[in-house]
């Protein structure tokens, strides 16, 4: 990797160079705002930079989005008052002093009864309490989405859950193990079973061609409001 950088209209541009078995020139930008272009061995460092200059305006535009949700994304805190989100219903986390650790839902709160106060663990306590639900409501929505789609000659997954960043879900074809991110916990069902379904087609088309959006979508007519609404709503930072 090396680092390289320009200049527009008075603005100094870094970014990271990657050199890759890739066909076209590639940008990325993380949420810290780090720029990242990958390229093939074979592209000359001109044809990246004039690539790359060509895509300021690009650039900027996405780096001030980022800063912008940034500033305005919930923390990672939990606290009495806090919003969050149970299948897609928001609710307002309660903390008490107590001297057992218990955590339950009570009408329109999530009542967190603990003795410890340190946000680490108590949002270890939560993220414990997310998963113990969606042990259930995952298997639920998953083998109801395989029993559905099963004629298409899928093999009977296997459910796992992890707590991840980038990903609602994954899947091993030669294990026929499906993942779950756990922050599907936040939204509703309907969501839940969009990312499930997608994770099946897959055991049949490995890539995101028009195939296998087209099986998507016989099995989940509207999966790209779904997926729209899991990438806009939702979000509690925990």
């Amino acid at each position: 990797m090396s680092v390289h950088s320009f200049n527009y209209m008075g603005i100094p541009v870094e970014y990271n160079l990657i050199r890759k078995n890739v066909k076209n020139i590639n940008i990325h930008i993380n949420e810290k705002c780090l720029i990242t272009v990958s390229a093939s061995e074979k592209t000359p460092i001109k044809s990246i930079t004039d690539f790359v200059e060509s895509k300021a305006d690009w650039i900027l535009r996405n780096m001030a989005e980022i800063e912008r949700y940034n500033l305005t994304k919930p923390d990672d805190r939990i606290y009495s008052g806090k919003a969050v989100f149970v299948l897609g219903r928001q609710y307002e986390i309660e903390v008490l002093n107590s001297t057992e650790t218990d955590i339950y839902i009570d009408g329109d709160k999530i009542i967190i009864n603990s003795e410890k106060e340190e946000n680490d663990f108590l949002k270890q306590k939560y993220l414990e309490f997310l998963r113990e639900k969606a042990e259930e409501v995952f298997s639920s929505v998953l083998y109801e989405m395989y029993n559905i789609m099963k004629n298409e000659g899928l093999p009977k997954p296997k459910l796992s859950i992890r707590n991840m960043k980038t990903r609602w879900g994954t899947c091993n074809i030669k294990t026929a193990v499906i993942t779950l991110n756990l922050q599907l916990m936040k939204t509703d069902v309907e969501c839940i079973r969009q990312v499930a379904a997608h994770e099946l087609v897959h055991f049949k088309i490995k890539n995101h061609s028009k195939e296998f959006y087209s099986l998507l979508e016989k099995y989940i007519p509207n999966w790209k409001e779904l997926k729209k609404a899991m990438d806009t709503r939702y979000k509690d930072g925990i």
